[in-house]
């Protein structure tokens, strides 16, 4: 078929691509790819591709569910079996395979409703502290944060099982000291110690970066302020433009930035 294409486009008095679109009733973008391929190309397609067969979720444990459910075992059962095997894949992901598994081989079977599962109990003396919450936990600077107190409590034995707790707690306070120092010269010692780990790839940042990062901790002056101020601006146009256009966008702006001068009057700004 491409070779026909590109015979009747040689034929053509007028090249236009919409005769070829026309005639053999394909998109345009087809019609310019084909007219511009090769002999080589051409004859390329001849010759099928090797594609690598596509890895699935599902591949680690359609066969443990199948087996398991030819066994007799409750939707319940396998779905706790699969978690405590180390599959990974999300519970709607565990629960469509289960679904269709025994769907297609087990009609008869009787399903259990994904609503069942979706509170996942553990036994009352198992503590469970998350990875978001315990990395909040030990990079809080400011003292009058209230900490979880859970975490506060078992921290101890959490840095003595996993170690790297303490070298990222250690590191983000080091590197926060440096920061809130005045003595720049010590990033450059930060960065040759941690050069070689984990942190390798913020210390290439830093080093791209060095004389802002050093005038930062040498220099009072910051544009904490300025970025203050357009982080409001932007909070704001996000509430109110599109909805209210730029009338009122702009008094929403000096609502925020006025209300708080001696000479404010409310009545003024509508």
């Amino acid at each position: 078929m491409i070779r026909d294409i590109r015979l009747f486009w040689d034929g053509l008095p007028k090249k236009k691509i919409s005769l070829v679109c026309r005639e053999y009733g394909i998109a345009r973008n087809t019609a310019v790819k084909y007219i511009s391929m090769t002999e080589d190309e051409i004859s390329g397609m001849d010759a099928p591709r090797d594609y690598k067969p596509k890895k699935r979720i599902g591949n680690d444990f359609v066969n443990i569910i199948y087996k398991m459910m030819a066994d007799g075992y409750n939707d319940e059962i396998i779905y706790h079996y699969l978690r405590k095997f180390g599959i990974s894949a999300s519970r709607s992901s565990v629960w469509d395979y289960m679904q269709a598994i025994s769907k297609e081989n087990f009609p008869d079977r009787k399903r259990m409703h994904i609503m069942n599962l979706l509170e996942e109990k553990y036994p009352d003396d198992v503590i469970v502290i998350k990875r978001n919450e315990l990395l909040k936990h030990i990079l809080t600077i400011d003292p009058k944060k209230v900490k979880n107190r859970v975490i506060s409590e078992n921290l101890d034995l959490i840095k003595e099982k996993f170690p790297i707790i303490v070298w990222v707690s250690d590191s983000f306070h080091e590197f926060h000291e440096i920061l809130m120092g005045d003595e720049p010269e010590k990033i450059d010692k930060y960065i040759e110690k941690h050069a070689n780990t984990e942190l390798s790839s913020f210390c290439n940042s830093l080093k791209n970066d060095i004389d802002p990062v050093k005038n930062a901790i040498s220099l009072d002056v910051s544009s904490g302020f300025v970025e203050g101020n357009n982080n409001k601006f932007k909070l704001i146009k996000r509430i109110v433009y599109g909805r209210s256009k730029i009338v009122n966008l702009t008094k929403k702006c000096k609502l925020a930035f006025l209300i708080k001068t001696d000479d404010f009057n409310l009545v003024d700004l509508i």
